[in-house]
């Protein structure tokens, strides 16, 4: 858990240094560092398990239900502060939630959109805050069905997924830590030991070892050397013939 306490405070470490170290700091970039400040705060202390809860609560408040009352309310809530380019911000926000716009934060790192939607500080409307969540979203899910399709591609070549599970653990790894709170807490560690194990599906042994009895490539050998279902079917039709 210290290494998740860790990995939180990393995280909004990297995004105030990034902004700290821009020459002329941007309206976004301003909003960033007030956001991750105060959100790193208060995530300190926080076991895995409340840490997981938190962002859980959190996707509940900002994925709220789009009917005319609710989407009234957050159209209605004002960045802070409310200067011209955040005021953009949260307009383009609503907009998008609305259907009528873009994402505004397309092109954002995960980082930058994982402070945005976890922002505790007041200074994302919710509505920028979902936009965020929902780009973030969009962004994992196109990532998923390119990595699956790889997966699909290995395994159908090697009979092994060890390639997929390394893709996977790499960029688990790269999350911003609330991110990784959504996984299980022993994800790395599950990830670590099949990429060790190095399973072949085919064989149903570890590493390249041969095909041990029952496995898939066992039946197929099998099924190789011995008669096909056709012949099978004629010998069967023969000893009924000769019973008669």
């Amino acid at each position: 858990m210290d290494m998740q306490k860790t990995a939180v405070a990393a995280q909004a470490a990297a995004s105030v240094k990034a902004v700290a170290d821009e020459p002329k700091i941007s309206t976004l970039a301003s909003r960033l560092y007030a956001a991750a400040t105060v959100t790193s705060e208060r995530n300190q202390g926080l076991t895995y398990t409340q840490l997981n809860a938190k962002v859980i609560e959190n996707t509940r408040t900002i994925h709220y239900t789009l009917d005319a009352e609710h989407k009234a309310a957050a159209a209605g809530q004002r960045p802070v502060p409310d200067d011209a380019g955040a005021s953009a911000s949260a307009d383009a926000a609503t907009a998008f939630v609305n259907g009528k716009g873009s994402n505004p934060f397309a092109g954002l790192s995960r980082e930058q959109l994982s402070t945005i939607a976890n922002d505790e500080s007041g200074t994302f409307t919710v509505n920028e805050r979902r936009a965020a969540d929902t780009q973030a979203y969009n962004e994992e899910q196109a990532w998923r069905s390119q990595v699956v399709a790889k997966a699909m591609q290995e395994y159908n070549q090697t009979g092994k997924m060890t390639n997929f599970f390394k893709d996977v653990l790499a960029h688990f790894e790269s999350l911003p830590a609330l991110e990784q709170a959504q996984y299980p807490e022993d994800y790395a560690a599950s990830l670590k030991e099949k990429i060790e194990l190095d399973f072949n599906y085919f064989n149903h042994a570890a590493h390249d070892g041969p095909p041990t009895p029952g496995s898939l490539a066992d039946l197929t050998k099998r099924a190789l050397s011995g008669p096909n279902l056709f012949d099978q079917l004629i010998a069967l039709s023969t000893r009924d013939s000769e019973q008669e």
